[in-house]
């Protein structure tokens, strides 16, 4: 199983528009931060499968960039627009126009609708505000063509066991998401919980069950919101979040959703500092600030 970040950054991006500020004029790559997101692999000896984990307004900039050319389902962790005003993109892989060589003429052909898992209340969110997906219309460029469910327990998508984990974003319910593969080596997970500022201890333990922590299954990479120094509302801070993983365990903790308060470089830097502070992190392998394009396998 493999995820590419194809974003980072918190809702403004960074660079940020009309920002003149050291990080949003740096040079540094890891220091352009799309909006967040996450493109997940799972490959076997003959196909495969691909999951899109949110689709934000920079989706179709990042799908260019990755050479993004199929999606089989999507896990939505909320309704925010950094999170989801991306969806209109979809159609492209739910009813594409090609010229390659199999399709000379360039004609249209419907694909199956792209299943949308996520909570009751984004689910309902995007019925309201994206009410035309969901009514016909006049023929023309075309629509995605999207099939919503309310993901409430495990379940198994693309070859994978995929579980919902509760979260709080403020007054907000979000929603994280294990990815967790069964190989000969026993359970391999990816666990991706961005935009919280809450994990109760039910969440934690159905993450940890579900991992198989217990039973000698890896959390290989616990990618964790972390928005900045400061702490936030809605968002873990830096030291939330370490403290957060410290309770979680995982190999390796990946820090997204990230401002532009501080440098790709400056963020490694202080995760370094304020480590020890956290020993139940002293078995991680690494702990640092995620950035656009970073693949991680298990």
């Amino acid at each position: 199983m493999k995820l590419t970040f194809l974003g980072t950054g918190t809702s403004h991006g960074v660079p940020v528009i009309a920002c003149d500020c050291a990080v949003c004029k740096s040079k540094d790559p890891h220091d352009k931060r799309s909006r967040s997101a996450a493109y997940i692999e799972i490959s076997d000896n003959s196909s495969s499968k691909f999951i899109l984990i949110d689709i934000g307004p920079d989706f179709r900039e990042q799908a260019l960039r990755e050479n993004i050319r199929q999606i089989d389902a999507v896990l939505l962790t909320h309704s925010h627009a950094d999170h989801l005003h991306g969806i209109d993109d979809l159609r492209t892989f739910s009813c594409i126009m090609s010229n390659k060589p199999e399709n000379p003429n360039n004609e249209k052909y419907d694909k199956p609708p792209i299943p949308i898992y996520t909570n009751h209340t984004a689910a309902e969110h995007i019925k309201y505000s994206f009410s035309y997906l969901f009514s016909e219309h006049a023929e023309g460029g075309g629509h995605a063509k999207i099939n919503l469910k309310e993901a409430k327990s495990p379940f198994e998508l693309c070859g994978i066991k995929v579980t919902p984990i509760p979260m709080e974003h403020g007054s907000l319910e979000t929603t994280g998401w294990l990815l967790t593969e069964t190989t000969p080596d026993g359970k391999k997970s990816i666990a991706y919980l961005t935009d919280c500022n809450r994990l109760s201890d039910e969440s934690i333990n159905l993450l940890q069950k579900n991992a198989g922590l217990s039973e000698g299954g890896r959390l290989v990479h616990l990618v964790i919101d972390g928005l900045r120094i400061k702490e936030h509302s809605t968002h873990f801070n830096f030291l939330q979040a370490l403290e957060a993983a410290g309770k979680i365990g995982g190999e390796h903790i990946w820090l997204t959703h990230l401002t532009h308060n501080s440098s790709h470089d400056e963020i490694a830097a202080y995760l370094e500092e304020h480590l020890p502070d956290f020993p139940s992190l002293a078995s991680a392998k690494s702990v640092l600030p995620a950035y656009d394009t970073l693949v991680l396998e298990t």
